[in-house]
């Protein structure tokens, strides 16, 4: 399309360049597919597609998804013929063997359909519910510069400059446009973007509206009321919209204790049961793996990813990059004033771990040097505390190299952390000064000795003292690469805020003081909203930890010591004894009294000894652990991985903990009692 008007655009200046468009996996893998996608259109794939600005068709999306399938699909049927042959003609594989390995092959195909057809629409809601973030951030940008100069260009430019998000980069492309030419108008532009993400945001179209309308008002004070409006029915939108977000959470969160707990603990009861009485069985090895270790906790971990897709993005906390001074190399961790490889860390801990259960048998193994003379209560003690050191040593690592990696990072992250909570309250000390016609240095040299020894009034005062030491500019004090105070902050809604300031001290400090009040006032509303859903979701939170670490793990150990009473008694009704160890019962004869009501006692052969139901329950606990912490982590802060590694690193020993010492508890108690 040819440029209209001036091709130097509204601002004068240079020639624009357009923005790139950021390509990623998808698109790169869906713009040339070997296999053709024919002929396929989706209303729905269409409107995601253009929503997040891909430069691909709905019949690629289709291609994309068959080339997947087909990759897929050659090595999985040479896989399968191979188990066939294998299980069937040479007969050298089981066939429990051959079904575990079958099931995931039988499986893939219908996952690759799943996400890739629908990767686009994932994608376009997961946009839309960050969006969400910065949408008051935006308006507020559009807001503030129409108060300054009611110019809708401008506005727009600034907005651009300043926002963050997914908006602010279709803002971009709208001033690309205007200085083109590809729009006759910024009213023009302002509609398409309100109408684009009308469907996602209603509050956010109503508040472009107003904006636009504000234009037309002749009167300066209605036009101002006008943009006031705006800002303020956007906050209340957002406000409502995320309190139901966190609503809709609370219930499936419920359900996620049930599928990821309860059920299990009433599968470990009900499974030797049902075998007893429907003489299958159920509760054999393979099966009891299949339930715990596969199905459970992958269904509990996509049901918890899918409540959390509801999770409106309220805060998004600081990256912390390696780069940042203080920190140690990537992959090393401080240990006094030394700094070693985590990994190197975490084996030792392993191996120590693992020898010191191993050294906790000597005092019972010590009297009997020959294996073939140790009493059975030294035999029952042995397989139990070899599983305990070989799971807590493999929970260890886990545990060290999460912390050893993110623990110097996390304490960076809260001290920004804390530093963005007091430039809240900053804000209107600020407000306050420069409201009186004072200059910026002195407004931030008030504010510094008005707030004490905090991380904010730091910040200011390095501020204060490049104007004053080395002849600094506002802009300079902040922003210069060597010098500036924010030289090296990781936060980009502190260094957002004040660019926004800065370039509004230029047009004086009484706009400034405006700009300012705006800004208190957005992150107010922000504070208010993530402190309801935090208040929200409380109690679910708090009932996950209390499961994931303490609850659930000791239920969990005291009823593998219930399983073993269950089994025995089963054994006595049916009238037989069961006799062996290890993986299961052997020796089983006759049928009689109850069992012979309910079917063949011969169904509890199968059931796997104490030690290996042990070790598949505590696999378990290891696994529910790290999906209710991910989910309460995900909950509580967000998209934050520093987060979820500490307490991942602090949670998963205190689980397996609980764990071992309830199993060893109940079993010495049943073995007393009987």
């Amino acid at each position: 399309m040819k440029p209209r008007g001036n091709f130097k655009g509204y601002m004068g200046g240079e020639q624009p360049k357009k923005k790139e468009k950021k390509e990623n996996w998808y698109t790169k893998f869906a713009s040339n597919p070997k296999i053709k996608g024919g002929k396929w259109t989706s209303e729905k794939h269409e409107k995601a597609i253009n929503f997040l600005g891909w430069e691909i068709t709905p019949n690629e999306i289709k291609g994309a998804t068959n080339k997947a399938l087909g990759m897929a699909l050659v090595p999985i049927i040479a896989a399968i013929t191979y188990l066939l042959y294998l299980t069937f003609i040479t007969h050298s594989l089981s066939f429990t063997i051959f079904i575990y390995a079958i099931m995931p092959m039988v499986l893939t195909p219908i996952l690759i359909v799943y996400y890739f057809s629908n990767y686009p629409l994932t994608a376009a809601e997961r946009e839309k519910i960050m969006a969400l973030t910065y949408i008051p951030e935006i308006v507020n940008y559009l807001v503030m510069s129409m108060k300054l100069t009611p110019n809708l260009e401008r506005a727009i430019d600034f907005a651009a400059e300043h926002g963050r998000g997914k908006i602010a980069e279709d803002l971009q492309e709208i001033v690309w446009g205007l200085r083109v030419g590809t729009y006759k108008s910024a009213g023009e532009s302002l509609d398409e973007l309100a109408y684009k993400w009308g469907e996602y945001s209603p509050e956010f179209k109503h508040g472009i509206m107003l904006i636009r309308s504000s234009t037309v008002e002749p009167n300066e004070v209605q036009r101002s009321r006008l943009l006031d409006k705006a800002m303020k029915d956007v906050l209340e939108g957002i406000k409502n919209n995320m309190t139901e977000y966190a609503k809709a959470m609370k219930q499936p969160s419920i359900y996620l204790y049930y599928i990821g707990v309860l059920l299990p603990l009433i599968l470990i009861i009900m499974l030797p049961i049902g075998s007893m009485m429907a003489n299958v069985p159920l509760a054999q090895s393979w099966i009891l793996i299949l339930l715990y270790n596969i199905l459970v906790p992958v269904g509990t971990f996509v049901f918890a990813k899918n409540i959390l897709k509801k999770r409106p993005p309220v805060y998004v906390p600081p990256k912390i990059p390696q780069s940042h001074p203080g920190l140690p190399k990537k992959g090393h961790m401080k240990i006094g004033e030394t700094t070693v490889p985590v990994w190197l860390v975490a084996l030792a801990a392993a191996i120590a771990i693992y020898l010191s259960f191993n050294f906790l048998l000597e005092p019972i193994l010590n009297p009997m040097p020959d294996p073939a003379l140790y009493p059975e209560a030294a035999k029952a003690y042995i397989p139990f505390f070899h599983l305990t050191g070989m799971i807590m040593a493999i929970a260890a690592a886990i545990s060290i190299y999460s912390y050893g990696t993110s623990y110097a990072k996390r304490k960076v992250q809260r001290e920004v952390m804390q530093m963005e909570d007091e430039f809240k309250d900053s804000i209107y000390i600020l407000a306050s000064r420069l409201g009186e016609n004072r200059p910026m240095e002195e407004a931030l040299e008030y504010t510094c000795g008005f707030l004490g020894k905090t991380k904010i009034s730091e910040l200011f005062e390095k501020t204060v003292n490049n104007i004053k030491s080395f002849g600094m500019t506002i802009e300079g004090a902040f922003f210069d690469k060597t010098y500036g105070s924010l030289k090296d902050l990781p936060s980009e809604m502190i260094v957002g805020a004040i660019k926004v300031v800065v370039d509004s001290v230029k047009l004086g400090a009484k706009q400034a003081s405006r700009t300012l009040v705006s800004l208190s006032m957005q992150l107010k509303d922000t504070s208010i909203v993530k402190e309801k859903i935090r208040t929200q979701l409380e109690d679910v939170t708090a009932m996950m930890k209390s499961i994931a670490y303490f609850i659930g793990p000791l239920v969990l150990g005291i009823t593998t010591a219930l399983q073993k009473i269950i089994i025995d008694a089963l054994q006595a009704m049916g009238g037989s004894q069961i006799t062996g160890a290890g993986t299961g019962a052997a020796g089983m004869e006759g049928i009689g009294g109850l069992a012979g009501i309910f079917g063949s006692a011969e169904v509890l052969e199968l059931v796997p000894g104490p030690t290996f139901f042990l070790f598949i329950i505590g696999i378990y606990v290891v696994q529910v652990t790290l999906i209710l912490v991910y989910f309460t982590s995900r909950v509580e802060e967000g998209p934050n991985n520093l987060a979820l590694k500490m307490n991942l690193a602090k949670s998963l020993p205190i689980a397996l903990i609980f764990y071992f010492f309830a199993a060893f508890f109940a079993t010495n108690m049943t073995a007393a009692i009987a």
